[in-house]
């Protein structure tokens, strides 16, 4: 069994450096991008009656917790839909190019991170599937929060689109310190694909909006 350890040391290292250069060339060939659109061509205009607002990025808790960090997006956008009732639907897209930041970095400004940051507290967390009344809208699974602070409440759902597929790393906080690993076990060697975060959010549970014009005129429009 002595005379065998130098051989499992050996071996193990091996796999070990080949993890690592597996790893490495994935995080280093970038794929052409698909989205070639604007952000700002995917958010619908107001209904009749309704208000649509553009609100500056830097008011969202994301790009405030991010301060002094580098998001490195593409593109992104954020708007209010105001209804005529004065209900606010609150919608913040960003989108990077392939190469342009890991999956795990996107992951760790999503609001289980960012939002607790900023102070707030995450009252509710499950995952679900949203129930729509157009059936011809396809939506994935969706991450579905409630935040409070300071006797307020903001209901949220988000998404972490990596290519054509909704990531969730199920930790409700950052990624996972094996998350390279694991991402590694699901995309092989493609480890650049471009990405989308979509949160959407408002003080009334999201599921109370199916029923409005702009949210599912918003639905219609995402890169889903």
């Amino acid at each position: 069994m002595i005379k065998r350890r130098p051989t499992i040391l050996v071996l193990t290292g091996l796999l070990l450096l080949s993890a690592i250069t597996i790893i490495y060339y994935g995080e280093t060939q970038v794929p052409a991008a698909k989205f070639t659109a604007h952000l700002e061509d995917l958010i619908p205009t107001a209904p009749a009656g309704w208000q649509r607002i553009k609100r500056s990025i830097a008011d969202t808790p994301e790009i405030q917790q991010a301060v002094g960090e580098l998001l490195n997006y593409d593109d992104a956008v954020f708007y209010d839909f105001i209804s005529p009732k004065n209900k606010r639907l609150s919608v913040y897209i960003a989108y990077w190019t392939p190469g342009r930041m890991s999956n795990r970095l996107v992951a760790s400004h999503t609001p289980d991170v960012c939002w607790v940051g900023n102070g707030w507290k995450q009252e509710e967390a499950r995952t679900i599937t949203p129930k729509l009344n157009a059936a011809t809208i396809q939506v994935p699974s969706a991450q579905e929060r409630v935040f409070s602070i300071n006797g307020t409440k903001e209901c949220v759902w988000f998404w972490h689109l990596v290519g054509n597929q909704n990531k969730d790393y199920s930790t409700q906080s950052a990624p996972p310190w094996y998350a390279p690993f694991t991402d590694m076990w699901e995309k092989g060697i493609n480890q650049r694909e471009e990405q989308f975060f979509i949160r959407i959010s408002s003080s009334s549970p999201i599921n109370t909006w199916t029923h409005e014009p702009t949210f599912e005129q918003l639905l219609k429009a995402l890169p889903w």
